[in-house]
């Protein structure tokens, strides 16, 4: 009996040890090894989360929903990471990646921004690894994982070639990344450039039937234009904005410059940005000017909507 017993755990150890070293394996579907060919794909590119989920940990379901109900974030500093690892088990892949925080810089267009604060350059850069980390981990559902199944998940949480990130952005970034990624140079967006490399990065680039600027907030009546008898706004409430923690590590700062229609009654609407400057400052300058309020324009002494442009300042010092 006791002999039978030894036997029976022997087995059930042996089975246990089975599974585990299975896991460890690289998995093989028709022929191929995933692990390696989502490597290949992967490992050392640039891609853009869909909803820009901020946070150091994601975890999807088979589904492509998130376990958790976390917020989305702002595209220039929760959209983009770099892949640097990428691990497949049997039912699941692992993502090992970093955020990349995106700004403006003069002549440059769209780049990525390193944090400054730290000690020296190798404290920075520590600090930066670790602060911008992010692992993403989705269920690939049952049974053995393919090459095929791995994909058709990671298109549900990155953007693909079909895909256009100036649809998903907010209304007020679409006329400014549609001007950055359609390569035009347009003359009221000649701010918004994206570089060739982040033009590469799947589902930035711009199609055909995605270049026209939508409208946003809808004015009612004719709205004007200061000069020729139009007499301009002017603020009586303007608070400024607050800067943000990844603008402030990186210490960035400038000056976003918004259009937007100050309507009849004096309130800002149709808020859009004009030059932007990244690292989620953009965010915080519309945020921010659509609690200003104006004594509106005027014409022939009678209150009208007007179209203007603004310059809201984040400087650090």
């Amino acid at each position: 009996m006791s002999a039978m017993i030894r036997h029976s755990r022997s087995a059930v150890l042996f089975a246990a040890m089975l599974a585990f070293v299975s896991l460890s394996i690289p998995l093989r579907a028709d022929g191929q090894d995933v692990q390696q060919s989502l490597r290949d794909q992967y490992q050392g590119k640039t891609l853009v989360l869909r909803g820009f989920y901020a946070g150091n940990s994601l975890r999807y379901e088979s589904a492509g929903t998130l376990r958790e109900g976390l917020p989305g974030g702002d595209w220039t500093v929760d959209g983009a990471i770099h892949v640097d690892d990428v691990r497949v088990s049997r039912d699941h892949v692992t993502i090992h990646a970093r955020r990349l925080h995106l700004g403006w810089v003069r002549d440059s267009g769209l780049t990525e921004l390193h944090d400054l604060v730290g000690k020296d350059k190798q404290d920075q850069e520590k600090n930066e690894k670790r602060d911008r980390a992010v692992e993403i981990v989705a269920d690939l559902g049952p049974g053995p994982a393919t090459t095929e199944t791995a994909d058709a998940m990671l298109a549900r949480i990155f953007l693909n070639p079909q895909d256009s990130l100036a649809d998903l952005v907010p209304d007020y970034w679409k006329p400014c990344l549609r001007a950055a990624a359609s390569g035009n140079d347009d003359k009221n967006y000649r701010s918004c450039r994206f570089s060739p490399d982040f033009l590469a990065v799947p589902g930035v680039a711009a199609h055909p039937a995605t270049t026209d600027h939508p409208d946003t907030d809808v004015v009612s009546g004719p709205v004007f234009k200061v000069g020729g008898g139009v007499k301009p706004p002017r603020a009586v409430f303007q608070p400024s904005p607050e800067f943000n923690d990844e603008a402030r590590k990186a210490k960035f700062q400038g000056t976003a410059n918004l259009d937007l229609v100050v309507d009849a009654q004096g309130a800002p609407t149709d808020v859009r940005i004009k030059d932007p400057l990244g690292c989620g400052l953009d965010a915080k300058a519309v945020q921010t000017v659509k609690t200003w309020k104006f004594n509106p324009a005027e014409k022939d002494g009678q209150p009208v909507a007007v179209q203007i442009m603004v310059g809201v300042q984040f400087h650090l010092y």
